[in-house]
């Protein structure tokens, strides 16, 4: 819109500088410079209205067009996810039916083992009719037999004085077969020593040692034997008591017998520790029966009857 100069107006009454007095203003002929103003004014204000008003659609446009898009969007993840629930759902579809086929298999092979065992059943039956019958036979038998053992019976009463003797001679042996027992159990107990020699009756414990010594064959000393520097006097012979092993029941012991020291070493609980003094031709024997820590308890055994002398012997 465009805004056409006016003339200046001159003040009235006063005419122009170097002429005659002007008249009075033509009526129509200029606008008022306040009404041109103001016109401008509305004009501007109109067109900001009109850009405002055009920039607020643009942003409208653009707010519609971006939910548009996103609306597009999600719609296209939603398809997308309905396909592959497609794609899953024909999957399983499929596997149901392998699994449909598979079950149809099964039922028929089920059928085929229903059919068998109704026939093993038919033959588990017709066996046991025919052990039942086979054992009514067989108690049948039985009866016959029982008539004749009783039949038997009363004829073998007679014999009973006889079976009496007999059952007296049977006691008999038996005693004289335990008797031949013991003896042999006796015979067990005897050992070899460490010299290699036959050993005496060797007891376990004091009251078998008891034992031993009512039998007045030879001369028995017990000892209790511990640990320290010192010899100890057994008999007619001296120990000391080296080590000792109570895991593995073993001991080492120095003997002193006609003034010469032997060293006994890793002997065996229940072992005769043999060894010979001079003027007796049996050996003499270390028994030990119990073996602790730092400590042995036994019994020497030796020979009553002093013989022609006979040399010195010894194992380590």
């Amino acid at each position: 819109m465009s805004i056409t100069p006016t003339s200046i107006l001159q003040p009235e009454g006063k005419p122009p500088s170097g002429g005659a007095p002007a008249g009075p203003p033509a009526q129509g002929s200029f606008a008022p410079l306040w009404a041109v103003i103001a016109l401008a004014v509305v004009s501007l204000g109109g067109l900001g209205g009109m850009f405002y008003y055009a920039q607020s659609l643009n942003t409208r446009l653009d707010q519609v067009n971006a939910s548009l898009q996103s609306a597009l969007s999600a719609q296209g993840e939603t398809l997308e996810k309905l396909g592959g629930r497609l794609d899953q759902g024909d999957t399983r579809a499929t596997e149901l039916q392998g699994q449909v086929a598979q079950t149809q298999n099964r039922l028929g092979m089920t059928q085929s083992e229903i059919q068998k065992a109704r026939q093993a059943a038919a033959e588990l039956v017709a066996r046991q009719q025919q052990q039942a019958q086979e054992s009514a036979q067989q108690a049948q038998q039985l009866s016959s037999q029982l008539g004749q053992l009783q039949q038997e019976q009363v004829a073998t009463k007679g014999n009973v004085g006889s079976l009496t003797t007999d059952v007296a001679g049977v006691k008999g042996e038996v005693k004289t077969t335990k008797d031949e027992l013991a003896a042999t159990r006796s015979e067990l107990q005897r050992v070899i020593g460490d010299l290699g020699v036959q050993s005496d009756l060797v007891a376990h414990n004091r009251t078998e040692l008891q034992e031993l010594i009512l039998r007045g064959e030879r001369e028995y000393v017990e000892f209790d034997l511990r640990r320290s520097n010192r010899l100890q006097k057994i008999g007619n012979i001296r120990l000391e008591l080296k080590r000792t092993d109570p895991k593995k029941q073993k001991y080492t012991v120095n003997l002193v017998v006609d003034d010469r020291t032997v060293e006994k070493k890793d002997k065996n609980v229940f072992e005769p520790v043999q060894f010979y003094q001079e003027g007796f031709r049996a050996p003499t024997e270390i028994v030990v029966n119990k073996i602790e820590k730092d400590r042995v308890v036994g019994y020497v055994s030796a020979p009553k009857k002093r013989e022609d002398r006979a040399p010195m012997r010894s194992s380590s």
